[in-house]
């Protein structure tokens, strides 16, 4: 294998590993154009989609070279992210030989990863406080702790077993929502909607949707289709499985009892940061990082909190809000020189939608089309704005960097 192959083979398992844990596409292009540069290769061609890649190129003296491959399901990993970006940078700056390129990859995909009960304490501390924003009470806490141990186990079980994504989704949700049916009418808590709004936060891909509409307001419009056709189809199956189980034990009839009384601001905020920073241990970010993770969700419920109270057209204030959750990381990657999702990512937990997307589709399911017309409405119109702002706050975010840089190294 002569030189070029051994890049382009690096680049495309970097690409692989940076997408399964959870990077943007714009994040993996500027890897590959960070290496490509370094070796001063040329009419580098690169086509991404979420699940492949492509890769060709010539070197300085001619030669030629392509690599092709799959991309496995993605998961979220940020702390393996941030060492495969900061990979990118290192290579950019040193250019190693080829030949170590392997080596340094696998070196940057070990990390000291959380165990697997702290990851589940998590998830318990994650949807306890997102149980409270969609109106649970103390009560509620018990059935959402319990089917949140349940799922966790689920998703471990019928993962490994490598079964389709659309039956797994379908049984994992069919056997959370018995689960918490049965424990509703055993009178272990109440409010059976709060239970599975908030549970069904762990499986319905929130960042993903908000990555694939990014996708298709970035120029990136296959990709954006066929993620979002992906999307639809998975979560289509997580509703049915909630439908399912919904019909077989007359549990329909208690989804529209929901407190719709709204909480005190700072117990908002207060939330938020620890629902953020709960979620960053489930993304796999350091425990000294979790204090911003958290952070970031308390200043964007902050935003969302005051321009909600200002602006009622929904698509301007969530994209407001989404903004100032980009720009907060923005700078804090630029800064740490880290990938700016890596603080996104939980920043944004208090604007996806969940509860919008839990009763779109139960009114789809039940055939109410009031519910579909309003919730589904209000879900999309939440989903722009996240997806827009990220689009103009990473924009300003390029140009202030690069008018940073004007006039120096001159």
């Amino acid at each position: 294998m002569n030189n070029i192959e051994e890049i382009l083979t690096f680049c495309v398992n970097l690409s692989r590993h940076m997408i399964v844990s959870g990077a943007n596409l714009e994040r993996v292009s500027l890897a590959i154009e960070f290496v490509a540069k370094a070796y001063k290769l040329k009419d580098l061609s690169v086509f991404l989609l979420s699940n492949h890649i492509s890769i060709s190129a010539y070197d300085k003296d001619g030669n030629y070279a392509s690599r092709q491959a799959s991309i496995p399901p993605a998961g979220i990993n940020l702390e393996r992210l941030r060492n495969l970006n900061q990979l990118s940078y290192k290579i950019a700056e040193i250019t190693p030989s080829p030949k170590v390129l392997d080596t340094m990859l696998t070196r940057a995909l070990k990390i000291k990863d959380y165990p697997d009960y702290v990851i589940l304490l998590g998830r318990i501390g994650a949807m306890s406080s997102l149980c409270f924003m969609f109106g649970g009470s103390f009560a509620t806490l018990i059935p959402v702790a319990l089917v949140t141990v349940l799922l966790h186990f689920l998703m471990i079980v019928f993962e490994s077993t490598g079964l389709d994504r659309i039956l797994i989704n379908s049984l994992t949700m069919w056997v959370s929502s018995v689960a918490a049916i049965f424990l509703i009418y055993g009178g272990v808590g109440t409010n059976l909607a709060s239970v599975l709004i908030t549970v069904s936060m762990l499986v319905i891909p929130g960042i993903p949707l908000v990555n694939a509409m990014r996708n298709l307001l970035c120029g990136r419009e296959n990709n954006g289709i066929l993620q979002m056709l992906k999307i639809f189809i998975e979560t289509m199956a997580l509703g049915l499985g909630i439908f399912v189980a919904l019909e077989m034990f007359k549990g329909y009839a208690m989804i529209n009892e929901i407190s719709t009384s709204p909480l005190n601001p700072y117990l908002l905020i207060l939330l938020s940061f620890s629902a953020s920073a709960c979620f960053g241990i489930t993304f796999r970010i350091p425990i000294q990082d979790l204090w911003l993770a958290g952070l970031g969700g308390a200043l964007t419920r902050i935003a969302l909190i005051s321009f909600s109270a200002l602006i009622p057209n929904r698509l301007i204030f969530m994209t407001i809000s989404a903004s100032i959750a980009g720009l907060y990381a923005e700078y804090l990657a630029v800064q740490r020189r880290q990938p700016s999702i890596y603080f996104v990512y939980p920043s944004i937990i208090p604007l996806i939608p969940g509860d919008l997307f839990f009763y779109s589709l139960s009114g789809l399911f039940l055939g109410d089309s009031a519910w579909v017309k309003s919730n589904g409405v209000n879900c999309i119109l939440s989903l722009l704005g996240l997806s827009m702002g990220f689009v103009l706050s990473s924009t300003v975010s390029h140009y202030v960097r690069k008018r940073r840089y004007v006039g120096r190294h001159v």
